[in-house]
């Protein structure tokens, strides 16, 4: 499933790819392939959700909403509702703007702590929010053609897809799965729930110095306020 997964978003970014080959074609001329792929795109994501177990429960859900998604928007193409240009960049705009937003804020910003995956994830999301909130201001801009805009889009998408399907791993249905399966899938839950706790412990250490750093600064403004009053209170003694 997870290879199903890489294989459809790979399938994306030809799309993509060919779209943006072909910029000087009309999207009508190219709208029923643009939409199969995101159809089944989107039952790619939807199925294999169902049978593979997400690296968390974030991006598990993360899949639910993309696969819904896209199974619509595939259904909305293919029928020839969004035909103009405008409509349709507006449509890839708004897309890409959500999915880059929900990308970035899926990763954990301690560079420190940051797997591989996390910064493919974290420069990808910031690339197609940024792409996405071009496309609205693209005819005052360069004025780039609309199949070069989807296809862009399209291969940011697939790109975001195949990052999805690296973060899914293979997990049998419980009453065919025997001893040493279950063992292993202990084994990795037990892992990352270790991950997460030295984050926490991390997080927890940072925190206390950052109390104890503010404590000594308002014990140091204490002392010299004090001080300050003392001096004043001496001052009409000395007159």
């Amino acid at each position: 499933m997870r290879s199903l997964m890489m294989l459809v978003s790979l399938l994306v970014v030809g799309v993509g790819t060919f779209c943006i080959a072909n910029a000087s074609v009309p999207f009508v001329g190219v709208a029923f392939i643009v939409g199969m792929a995101i159809l089944l795109m989107g039952i790619c994501e939807l199925v294999v959700n169902r049978v593979t177990n997400m690296s968390s429960y974030e991006s598990k859900k993360e899949v639910n909403v993309e696969g819904f998604t896209s199974v619509i928007l595939g259904c909305v193409f293919l029928s020839g509702q969004v035909t103009e240009d405008v409509a349709i960049t507006a449509v890839f705009a708004l897309w890409m703007t959500l999915e880059g937003l929900k990308a970035v804020s899926s990763v954990n910003f301690n560079f420190r702590t940051q797997s591989p995956l996390d910064r493919f994830t974290e420069a990808l999301g910031i690339v197609m929010t940024l792409f996405g909130v071009y496309m609205f201001y693209n005819m005052m801009l360069l004025d780039f053609k609309i199949l070069t805009l989807v296809g862009t889009a399209l291969f940011l998408l697939g790109m975001c897809r195949f990052r999805i399907a690296l973060s899914i791993e293979y997990r049998t249905p419980d009453m065919l799965t025997g001893n040493k399966e279950r063992l292993a899938d202990a084994k990795r839950d037990e892992k990352r729930a270790m991950q997460k706790a030295k984050e926490g412990i991390r997080e927890t250490k940072e925190a206390r110095e950052r109390i104890a750093k503010v404590k000594k600064a308002i014990e140091k403004e204490e002392s010299m306020m004090r001080l300050a009053e003392r001096r004043r209170s001496k001052d009409p003694e000395k007159k």
